[in-house]
């Protein structure tokens, strides 16, 4: 009988070891293979796709963007603008910080004059000459130097971080790691989310796949190929596309005395078949891009794409005096592009048509962090660049007004126009809403006729994930946000 009870007794501690053990096993990350690596998660200076999706889940602003693009309440609860030069906001009560330090009005007021103060930081630009006063822990006031309709917009896309420790913000995940290569692991104790999330920098889609299939990732998320993204549905995988708000382009740059010409930015237009890029290379994975706003919003024109007309593009040519010389050519432009394989194939494609009309184009694939370091200082000819998520009228100003060069702002081809200079501030400064909207409905109608980029699609978002990793999505604007519904057994 007692051996009978002493073996019972060994059999109940193995289980209660093996329990324990159990337990005690963290539960393990979900890995998500991206295209991407940010430069740096810095909620200072960060302004590239990558980090800005990172910083959503880590810092995120005041406000985010609502139901029929309109700014509602994240870290605040909401923020009114009772008065054209007065913007107040109210926090949610017991937010902490990472760190555990609460989220107040003195904290956030601390953070966004850090920012003022900070010359390297593309964020001073739009909080500049604006006073923050804390009248109360929960209470933000913010007093703006001139009338402005777009300051609510500018909060949706300031990072916030505690000042004292800006590597915590308050969102529901905190910066583990990001290494030298580019991969980036979060972690977080709320309960009813993912652990950890480690995004995996993997810069080619097949492997990306491949990586998928022998199970080293459990998700694969965006710039796909129509094949690979096939693929992935045949075999068992969800697999989910979005249409997306993200405006992929061919940017120009007016220090080259021919795109600084405007009869070759029309030949260019002409010489590229648009439609045929996106049948060919994006199956059904792409749209037209006719604004850089989202489709939707209420001060988005589609403008309507130019018809493909080689022959009348190299008749604007010939009337521009640029002929072709004994090899065919009329005059060489590089193209930066970054060493993504889809890219590469767009940027031969886009060679190939306007070879046809006598403009020879240098390729010039580069690594990511030297492409953007490229871009910024304005070392190209023609750039292929994606601008993401859910832009609002003030984002011409950063794009297209000649003050906004980097690295105060994006007008990264250097475009200089009075008549858009003038437009976009008046933007910034439009007393009403409906007045807004028609003063950005004029700008891009005259942009339209300028042409300081070439609209070539919007990308569906891909996502692509085991089959045994469910209520994954991703928004329009592309966000990564939607992982936080990824559920595993």
């Amino acid at each position: 009988m007692f051996t009978r009870i002493k073996l019972i007794a060994c059999i109940l501690t193995s289980f209660i070891v093996v329990a324990v053990a159990n337990a005690a096993q963290p539960a393990a990350p979900l890995r998500i293979a991206v295209a991407y690596a940010p430069k740096t998660l810095s909620p200072s200076l960060a302004t590239d796709a990558a980090a800005a999706r990172l910083l959503q889940l880590t810092h995120p602003a005041l406000l985010e963007w609502g139901p029929g693009y309109q700014p509602v309440g994240r870290v605040a609860q909401g923020c009114t603008q009772p008065a054209p030069t007065t913007v107040q906001c109210t926090l949610r009560p017991g937010l902490p910080y990472t760190n555990g330090r609460p989220v107040t009005a003195g904290s956030i007021k601390l953070w966004l004059e850090q920012l003022q103060a900070n010359p390297r930081s593309p964020l001073a630009t739009p909080l500049k000459g604006v006073t923050i006063t804390s009248p109360t822990p929960q209470t933000l006031t913010f007093t703006l130097p001139q009338p402005t309709l777009t300051f609510l917009a500018t909060l949706v896309d300031i990072p916030l971080a505690d000042p004292a420790a800006p590597g915590h913000g308050a969102g529901p995940y905190q910066l583990q790691q990001l290494d030298a290569l580019g991969n980036v692991t979060l972690t977080t104790r709320q309960p009813g989310l993912p652990p950890a999330l480690e995004f995996l920098y993997v810069p080619d889609a097949t492997t990306r796949m491949l990586k998928l299939k022998k199970g080293e990732v459990d998700v694969v998320l965006d710039d796909l190929t129509p094949e690979l993204f096939t693929w992935a549905k045949s075999h068992g995988y969800a697999a989910t596309a979005t249409p997306g708000t993200s405006y992929t382009y061919l940017g120009f740059n007016f220090n080259n005395r021919y795109l600084s010409n405007p009869a070759v930015r029309q030949a260019i237009a002409l010489a590229l078949n648009r439609p045929q890029l996106r049948r060919y290379l994006l199956a059904g994975l792409a749209a037209p891009a006719g604004s850089l706003l989202p489709p939707g919003h209420p001060a988005a024109w589609e403008a309507p794409e130019e018809p493909t007309d080689p022959f009348t593009a190299e008749g604007l040519l010939d009337e521009a005096y640029l002929m072709q010389g004994p090899d065919g050519s009329r005059f060489t432009l590089t193209l930066l592009t970054s060493t993504d394989g889809f890219i590469q194939r767009l940027s031969q494609a886009i060679r190939q048509q306007l070879e046809a009309v006598g403009i020879a184009v240098r390729l010039r694939p580069t690594e990511w962090a030297s492409f953007y370091d490229a871009v910024k200082k304005g070392q190209f000819d023609m750039v292929l660049l994606t601008w993401t998520g859910e832009q609002q009228p003030a984002f011409y100003h950063s794009v297209f007004n000649s003050t906004q060069v980097p690295p105060v702002g994006f007008n990264r081809g250097r475009f200089k126009n009075t008549t858009v200079d003038a437009l976009t501030s008046q933007i910034l400064t439009s007393p009403t809403p409906q007045a807004q909207i028609e003063t950005t409905l004029h700008l891009q109608h005259l942009l339209a006729d300028i042409r300081p980029y070439l609209p070539l699609y919007r990308r569906a978002h891909t996502l692509v994930s085991q089959p045994n990793v469910t209520g994954c999505s991703v928004p329009p604007s592309g966000a990564y946000t939607g992982l936080l519904t990824c559920r595993r057994p």
